[in-house]
């Protein structure tokens, strides 16, 4: 056993170090990828892709079939894959709908030509290289649905839908991607004929990647298309792709060769005389210039870039010095805050040090003695508990205030409709008494005589003073009862 972990051991160690000493480099490939935001133009198309079918491109997601029945749609990147023979897709998919089972599913495509509508996940059957297909309908009944798996195909099989492809794929894994609350990404990696497949969960916004499947001896076309398709049968899903971006893989040996270096040496040559040529015919103008404008070739010699431009390390120098301005401002303020707390706490043994009735006051606390824990501790609890009563008193003079309010404006407008009815009966009376003195005093004056003295033939008449007596008394009596019937009024509303 001791043996054969030694083996182990050294057989990882030589990997690690061939893998330090011949490093990846990998290259963001725009022509073969798509991704939001912008991932589609105003008329719904991808650049260098073509989207068919049922697909439907947004600027934030390439939806490839709807939820809906028997739909389906692709898209297929129209440019081969001509960079390099070894690749990583990265693709951020959404697969979901309100059935607790999905149906049909999802296919990623590497094929050597442009794909089809077709029965296979929306593509068509028969095709060269690679199919990896997120299937989601247990079609043969084994239980392990959802699952993604890998059929390589040399176009001369077909697919079997009724089994799964059970007998056809090449390695699978059973995972749920439906339904989850973050995009589920896969990451296709091919290098050195050895093909990997790694799914995230979906349930956190960062990738989280786990090995799905690997496989070894895995020999794809070369300049293959790469693609996306998708289909619903009986059962249907949303079936969304946010990000399918390509990356072309190198080793030491393959890494490009960049632009410049790529220039032979004849021409580099040639370059170099004529940057020359050009910056000698510069130098000559330019001191020209400086004999016929001798004025402004002051003001040019005098230019200084450090004026208009700062230094790297100035600038550094810079950064660090507001930084720590800033936290030297940071702790003067908490200084004074510490104080205040201090002060604060002072005041409050202090007011809490009073003596009781019948004790001995305290020995004064000098001004370099400070507080125990335990003290500092009750002061603060002093102050919670006097904050508390405080707020409690100040609630109840609030709901005092707020209830006596309350039967003030009851009262006065209880007191304002009883004022309003005496007021009322008042002038009705009053004007009707008024009424009958006119109408007498217009009799009197026409039954009266030449001499002013009234003419009563037939009836005894009543002196004006004995009638104005009568009249008062009436008022008199007539405003004691209502006073009287108004009280009572008020004796029952309190």
């Amino acid at each position: 056993m001791t043996s054969t972990r030694v083996l182990l051991v050294l057989l990882i160690v030589i990997n690690v170090i061939r893998a330090q000493n011949n490093p990846v480099f990998k290259k963001f490939e725009y022509k073969h990828s798509f991704r939001a935001p912008n991932l589609a133009q105003r008329d719904g198309s991808i650049p260098f892709w073509i989207v068919s079918g049922d697909a439907i491109a947004s600027g934030e997601q390439l939806r490839l079939a709807p939820s809906m029945r028997s739909r389906k749609g692709i898209a297929w990147n129209k440019r081969a894959f001509v960079e390099s023979e070894n690749f990583q897709v990265d693709i951020a998919l959404k697969i979901g709908g309100q059935g607790r089972v999905g149906a049909d599913g999802l296919g990623i495509w590497y094929t050597s030509q442009l794909g089809a509508l077709g029965p296979v996940f929306g593509a068509n059957d028969f095709w060269t290289g690679m199919g990896l297909f997120m299937d989601s309908f247990d079609n043969d009944g084994q239980k392990n649905n959802p699952q993604v798996s890998l059929m390589l195909n040399d176009g001369t099989r077909s697919y079997d839908h009724h089994t799964d492809g059970s007998q056809q794929i090449l390695s699978s894994c059973q995972r749920d991607f439906r339904n989850k609350p973050y995009p589920v990404r896969v990451r296709i990696e091919y290098m050195k004929n050895v093909l990997t497949v790694h799914v995230d969960d979906g349930m956190q916004p960062t990738p989280r990647y786990e090995l799905c499947m690997r496989a070894e001896n895995i020999f794809l076309p070369r300049n293959g298309y790469f693609g996306v398709s998708a289909a619903t049968g009986g059962l249907a899903d949303d079936h969304d792709i946010l990000d399918f971006s390509v990356f072309s893989l190198f080793n030491e040996q393959q890494k490009p060769v960049p632009a410049a270096e790529q220039i032979p040496q004849q021409e580099k040559q040639k370059y170099d005389e004529e940057f020359e040529r050009q910056m000698k015919e510069y130098e000559q103008e330019r001191s020209k210039f400086k004999e016929q404008h001798p004025d402004k070739v002051k003001e040019d010699d005098e230019y200084d870039p450090s004026k208009y431009y700062e230094d790297a390390t100035a600038r550094e120098l810079r950064l660090i010095y507001e930084s720590q301005n800033a936290i030297h401002q940071v702790m003067q303020n908490m200084d004074q805050r510490l104080a205040q707390i201090q002060q604060a706490q002072l005041s409050g043994a202090g007011a809490a040090a009073v003596p009781q009735a019948g004790g001995v006051p305290p020995a004064a606390v000098s001004g370099g003695a400070g507080f125990s824990q335990p003290e500092k501790n009750e002061v603060i609890t002093s102050l919670r508990d006097l904050t508390q009563s405080v707020r409690d008193m100040k609630q109840y003079v609030n709901e005092i205030f707020t209830k006596t309010y309350n039967i003030d404006q009851k009262i006065v407008q209880q007191g304002g409709g009883a004022a309003g009815g005496v007021d009322s009966s008042m002038h009705q009376k009053v004007d009707s008494l008024l009424n009958e003195l006119r109408t007498v005093r217009a009799t009197q004056v026409q039954t009266s005589g030449p001499g002013g003295s009234a003419n009563c033939p037939n009836v005894s008449c009543v002196s004006s003073t004995i009638f104005m007596l009568i009249i008062i008394v009436q008022s008199v009596v007539i405003i004691g009862v209502v006073f009287v019937r108004s009280k009572q009024d008020k004796a029952k509303f309190y």
